[in-house]
């Protein structure tokens, strides 16, 4: 070699993100690129060497299905990704952004879904200044694509970034929080703005029709834009009983669009979901084999998790965030709100637990079942609700424990599957997806319980995501690719967070590169915010 190296990884079990078996052998990096694969010469130098032996060297792993956007201004070192080998996060998802945005738009989304995005990074001061609580923050000040492109890239971040427009964001600067299909006018709106928005380099739109106002998109319209982007992830319009229709309704607008779709954290909730994946994944077999390109990302747990207000009926929220707030402060309009949420039993409530309560006293609940926190404040569980959506002015999740570990085999082993951690980024008991899903497919389904081989997950961590997407030059150990790389001990690596301790970074990780920067060093991460910003062409 010509110069001398900037990294030098010896004696590596190089799984290269392909799928196929592991070889022996070596990794250089220069300028931030692979320049070498294989055995290299003993006479080669480098400014840093490691040895990796019995150590497995993979492609950095592309996180498919994340919510980074906020967490990615407010404390761009993005720490819980990158202590467990993640280099690329892909975002939006479900629909839940906040670009392209107009002025309206973006002040509806603000308070309907900000709280599932953590922290924006300002804080009030005693005296009323806000104040930056962080190196960065969110300034709130963008509209379009690449606006919000441009705060990462200014700022710097800790991972690369690939975008999805969302969906709801566009809805509702188009038409506001309104429940009812849009016009061609308010469509032509949504258009333009996608169209704009993969022109400054998205890689496709998310949609999230279980939501509100998504779910009133008539078929048309997420035709459309489905159509205009090219490509979608879908949180479906249900994942418990109507799961197979709403897949159905999936492939269909796939199928009418004639573009890709990704089927968002496939799960499978409710009691008689039970063993019930082989018969969902013939029916995704059977679109595929008429033409529909359908994938799906998925994360290695039975909870999910997503704000609280979904749970309300959809007249409640009509007229957005403020019309809500002023139905729970009048008495029968709450009433009314308590009823239509009275279905779930006591049981069933116990399967839901509190998480990212804002208010000190709701905190002290969290963790807590639904009818738990209920109880301590002597209240039903719909009433209690209403009582928490009103204090925390709409900024409070929760996590459900509805889904079944035979389903979460049987779906990961599908060659479709990919790894995606849907990871909320909030304190305190939030799910544990946020800091263990790759150590723990590595960990305990691919090594202990064996449901995947280690190659098949590195695979749906890396080169079959960057291949899903068409980002070039990443995803692969090869020659000439951007030097994404992780360095992690098989026989080690697991994740540590849990339901009741969720803020835990994972072990057996030693080593994580992007593009050529070591963002963790030793275990340690150095700070170093040597993420780019990766624009569709």
């Amino acid at each position: 070699m010509e110069a001398a190296l900037d990294v030098l990884i010896r004696n590596g079990i190089l799984v290269d993100g392909s799928g196929q078996p592991p070889i022996q052998g070596d990794i250089a990096i220069r300028d931030g690129v692979i320049v070498a694969v294989g055995v290299i010469s003993e006479g080669a130098t480098a400014t840093e060497c490691i040895d990796a032996t019995d150590q497995v060297v993979s492609p950095g792993f592309i996180d498919i299905h994340t919510h980074a956007d906020i967490a990615l201004l407010a404390r761009p070192e993005h720490l819980p990704k990158i202590m467990q080998g993640v280099t690329t996060e892909v975002f939006t998802n479900c629909g839940l952004g906040f670009a392209p945005v107009s002025h309206d738009g973006l002040a509806i989304q603000r308070k309907v879904i900000a709280g599932l995005f953590g922290d924006d990074g300002q804080r009030k001061s005693e005296a009323g200044e806000e104040e930056q609580a962080h190196r960065s923050g969110a300034d709130w000040n963008w509209r379009t694509v690449g606006e919000l492109l441009e705060r990462y890239e200014s700022g710097g971040v800790g991972t690369n970034v690939a975008y999805l427009i969302p969906h709801g964001a566009v809805r509702v600067s188009a038409m506001g929080m309104e429940e009812r299909p849009a016009t061609p006018a308010e469509l032509a709106v949504m258009l333009r703005m996608v169209e704009e928005g993969m022109a400054e380099g998205a890689w496709g739109m998310s949609t999230g029709i279980w939501y509100a106002p998504m779910r009133s998109a008539a078929r048309e319209e997420l035709v459309a834009l489905c159509k205009a982007a090219g490509f979608f992830a879908t949180h479906q319009r249900d994942y418990g009983s109507a799961l197979f229709e709403a897949t159905l309704e999936s492939m269909d607008i796939a199928r009418e669009a004639g573009v890709p779709v990704q089927i968002s954290h496939l799960q499978m909730n409710g009691d008689n979901m039970a063993g019930r994946a082989p018969d969902l994944l013939a029916l995704l077999e059977k679109a595929r084999s008429e033409g529909v390109d359908v994938t799906c990302d998925t994360y290695p747990y039975v909870a999910g998790s997503t704000f609280v207000q979904a749970l309300v009926p959809a007249w409640a929220i009509e007229g957005g965030p403020d019309a809500l707030l002023r139905r729970l402060a009048d008495p029968v309009a709450r009433s009314r709100i308590a009823e239509a949420i009275s279905g779930p039993s006591e049981a069933e409530w116990r399967r839901y637990t509190l998480s990212g309560a804002q208010s000190v006293e709701n905190r002290g609940l969290e963790g807590m079942t639904f009818h738990a926190a209920a109880a301590v404040r002597k209240m039903s569980v719909p009433e209690w609700i209403c009582s928490l959506l009103e204090e925390e002015e709409l900024r409070v999740c929760y996590v459900h424990h509805a889904a079944h570990e035979g389903n979460v085999r049987d779906i990961m082993r599908w060659s479709g599957q990919m790894v995606g951690s849907d990871g909320l980024h909030l304190s305190g008991k939030c799910h544990p997806r946020l800091y263990g899903t790759f150590a723990r497919v590595l960990g305990h389904y691919a090594r202990d319980e064996k449901v995947i081989s280690l190659e098949q997950a590195v695979h749906k961590m890396t080169g079959m995501p960057a291949a899903r997407l068409g980002l070039q030059k990443r995803g692969l150990l090869r020659k000439g690719y951007a030097a994404d790389v992780v360095v992690f001990d098989p026989k080690k690596v697991c994740d540590t967070a849990t339901f009741d301790d969720p803020l835990r970074y994972p072990v057996g990780v030693p080593y994580v590169f992007v593009n050529g920067i070591a963002a963790k060093w030793n275990d340690m991460p150095t700070g170093k915010l040597s993420g780019e910003i990766l624009r569709h062409r």
